[in-house]
């Protein structure tokens, strides 16, 4: 039965762990987590950097969209979205005929929970296969007193059992506790809030047993160095007015000024001044996400291979043991000791865009990023990532762009359902 309310679980606890059942699985996906915020350890998170130190981490996983509902959708089925049906924030709905991760764990005796917010309503069918799914207003915070709440939860649940744990704190407006509002903390709000959050992610996973797996993952990236400049949202309001509803190809005034704000105050990491949260672009910076995983057999290590979200299905079902149907997912285990760089593909399909005729694709390989504009009559980008890892000049080389464009997945498309939530992505900031 699906509960999507806020009520106390009354389930009982087994916190000793048993050398006869499998693991527990704790899934912390945080909202907008960028990769680079956790492979090169921005602001204090000492507990993140354990979970890294003691487990598995890959730097180089690329989400399958750059917005919340349709990277979920592929992490819980392994399925991009032209088969699983979730396409974006609107056409959201699960296809009936895909298997989820709850699902899986369902019937191999697990006690399967999820706790989320944002736009992971009930009605994109996302709870199929939960015994409790529980939603929460995206002002409700680890960072008050919700988190009793969790760490509640997660200590009621019976092992075996998978959590599910969606949270918000990074997600703009972003709400920094007044202790960590500091720069000793971290240079901007979006990393002092990672600061604050890793604190909490401590307490709530020394709650769980032992024998538990904790995943932490990020559902995609996000653009923060330019926010509250004071030229900023205004320059965003004119570009979008411009690209999105007129179709005009503004990409070289963009770069422009690109360059144009670095010299005035240059930026130590990957971003762009013109954009503003995520779901608009395909550009590292909001398409890498981290994987750590952590816990009983898991081999500690870092990979730098290319990899993607559509793999964190199968490699879950591995970790923990369960044997994997790869007849109908898109992705391959992670659990390979022998892996090798996989294509990414990656889509921005944001509510900003407003409509199909901005989505965007790309190809992500080990050393190229490939861009292009389906339903738009514009030049397609390539960017040479040995030189140019920040995706800062697109380069001319049409053999390489062929090349690349040949080897995007090919679907036998499902149609996506458009639900009625206008009002709820509205409310969180969503237009």
């Amino acid at each position: 039965m699906t509960d999507t309310t806020d009520a106390t679980s009354t389930s009982t606890t087994d916190s000793g762990g048993s050398a006869d059942r499998p693991p527990n699985l704790l899934f912390v996906c945080v909202d907008c987590l960028r990769g680079d915020a956790i492979d090169t350890g921005w602001g204090k998170t000492p507990f993140i950097d354990s979970l890294v130190a003691d487990g598995r981490s890959y730097a180089n996983l690329h989400a399958s969209a750059t917005t919340t509902t349709p990277c979920v959708a592929s992490l819980m089925t392994g399925q991009y979205g032209e088969h699983n049906g979730v396409r974006s924030l609107r056409e959201a709905r699960l296809s009936p005929d895909v298997t989820t991760l709850a699902e899986r764990l369902h019937d191999a005796g697990y006690d399967t929970a999820a706790m989320v917010t944002g736009p992971l309503v009930a009605e994109t069918d996302l709870d199929r296969g939960f015994d409790e799914y529980r939603y929460r207003e995206n002002d409700v915070s680890v960072f008050d007193d919700w988190a009793w709440t969790a760490a509640d939860r997660l200590t009621s649940l019976d092992a075996p059992f998978f959590c599910y744990l969606h949270l918000w704190e990074l997600h703009e407006p972003i709400s920094v506790p007044e202790r960590y509002d500091d720069p000793e903390f971290g240079r901007w709000p979006y990393e002092r809030a990672l600061s604050a959050l890793d604190a909490q992610l401590e307490r709530l996973v020394d709650r769980v047993p032992d024998d538990t797996i904790i995943a932490l993952h990020g559902d995609h990236g996000e653009s923060i160095t330019w926010r509250g400049h004071p030229f900023h949202a205004l320059a965003k309001r004119v570009r979008d007015k411009v690209r999105y509803e007129f179709g005009v190809d503004t990409r070289s005034a963009e770069r422009a000024l690109d360059k144009l704000a670095e010299t005035v105050s240059p930026v130590t990491i990957a971003d762009r001044f013109i954009e503003d949260g995520h779901g608009e672009t395909v550009f590292d910076f909001t398409a890498n996400v981290p994987l750590v995983l952590s816990g009983p057999d898991i081999e500690a290590g870092r990979e730098t291979t290319v990899c993607r979200q559509v793999d964190v299905f199968p490699t879950l079902l591995d970790v923990l043991g369960i044997e994997a149907e790869t007849t109908d997912i898109d992705g391959e285990s992670l659990a390979d000791p022998d892996l090798v760089d996989r294509d990414a593909y990656v889509r921005a399909c944001g509510a900003a865009l407003r409509g199909h005729e901005n989505w965007v694709r790309a190809l992500r390989t080990a050393d190229a990023k490939y861009v292009e504009y389906p339903d738009r009559d514009w030049e397609p980008e390539l960017y040479d990532l040995a030189d140019d890892p920040a995706e800062r000049s697109p380069i001319d080389d049409p053999e390489r762009a062929r090349s690349l464009a040949k080897r995007f997945p090919t679907f036998d498309a499902v149609d996506g359902e458009r639900l009625d939530i206008d009002e709820r992505l509205h409310a969180l900031g969503y237009r």
